[in-house]
């Protein structure tokens, strides 16, 4: 049996800039200053605290069953904390949550990729669920992600998304959409959406696919992230850059201080350019002959072209793929 869904994503990112000081560049592209920009832009949507905060709790709350087939009365209105003596999630009641969503505590993270101690309270999550505890049918099951900064009660909205069974494919037992979510832009802000249908074969891993836009172009990105028997991720994205045609796709990527690390092939025009390597202390690239780049912005711009994929496959993909996981 196989196992399906489609995201979408609408998410608030801050513009930011790149510094291109330096050596003329050695990669054939055009404006790559804008381009880092633009890549640095679609990076920061991914890559804030909260939402690596909440794919750091994804596997601890799917191992605590706080997954949407236990979405019911008894966890529905209740928070997630983390309990930092045997490490794991428990469930609290905090005045003010509202009843039918389950609230996720977000916290700092330590270089393990887990919550620091003493507990350092960032933002929270809310986990709305429509299953069959709430009144949804087997083939309409769907689960609202929506992240938020401190302070409460006038937070702002990091991300807002939608996963939902797509009933139409008869041939699989699990099925979602994420969707564009309507939250305004703040000042300096840009909205990226996300549509990404995904399949999960039964003791396989997950296959994400999907076009998207976000930062002045659209962009292909695909993944993969690991079932039962497997521990490695795949990120790969391709788009079109004034002309030119840019695809990064990665080798296995390995969890590793809270972020996904390995190597990326970086390919602009159909010709191999670089290779880009991702470790946890930062990102590196050499080019054909293993030679590194002296420009600092060519730099960058490769490192993004892993980083962007990589983050999307880490900070969006994996807590949907964990806590939707099953869910038809």
């Amino acid at each position: 049996m196989a196992r399906v869904g489609a995201a979408a994503l609408i998410l608030v990112a801050a513009l930011a800039c790149s510094d291109g000081a330096g050596p003329s560049s050695s990669l054939p592209l055009k404006a790559i200053d804008q381009l880092a920009a633009q890549l640095d832009t679609i990076d920061a949507g991914f890559t804030s605290p909260q939402l690596k905060s909440l794919s750091a709790l994804a596997l601890p709350m799917r191992d605590a069953a706080f997954d949407i087939l236990h979405m019911d009365s008894t966890v529905l209105g209740k928070t997630v904390e983390w309990d930092p003596i045997p490490g794991r999630v428990i469930l609290t009641t905090r005045p003010g949550t509202p009843p039918k969503v389950l609230q996720v505590t977000l916290y700092e993270l330590d270089a393990t990729g887990l919550p620091a101690y003493p507990k350092v309270e960032i933002g929270y999550a809310y986990l709305e669920p429509l299953n069959e505890f709430t009144g949804g049918r087997s083939d309409s099951t769907s689960m609202r992600f929506t992240v938020f900064t401190l302070p409460n009660p006038n937070p702002a909205v990091i991300a807002d998304w939608n996963v939902w069974r797509v009933p139409a494919d008869t041939a699989c037992g699990q099925c979602a959409t994420i969707y564009a979510g309507t939250n305004p832009v703040t000042p300096g802000g840009r909205f990226i959406h996300l549509t990404i249908p995904y399949s999960i074969p039964i003791g396989g891993d997950g296959a994400f696919s999907g076009t998207s836009d976000g930062a002045g172009f659209s962009f292909i990105h695909s993944a993969t992230l690991p079932g039962p028997s497997s521990n490695t991720a795949t990120a790969t994205w391709a788009f079109s850059w004034q002309g030119d045609s840019i695809r990064a796709a990665s080798g296995p990527l390995n969890a590793d201080g809270g972020r996904l690390v390995g190597d990326a092939e970086v390919v602009i025009d159909g010709v191999p350019v670089a290779t880009v390597t991702r470790t946890a202390a930062g990102t590196t690239a050499v080019d054909a002959h293993g030679l590194g780049f002296a420009n600092h912005t060519d730099q960058h711009v490769l490192g993004r072209l892993l980083d962007v994929p990589a983050d999307i496959t880490d900070y969006i993909e994996w807590p949907t793929f964990v806590l939707f996981f099953c869910g038809c």
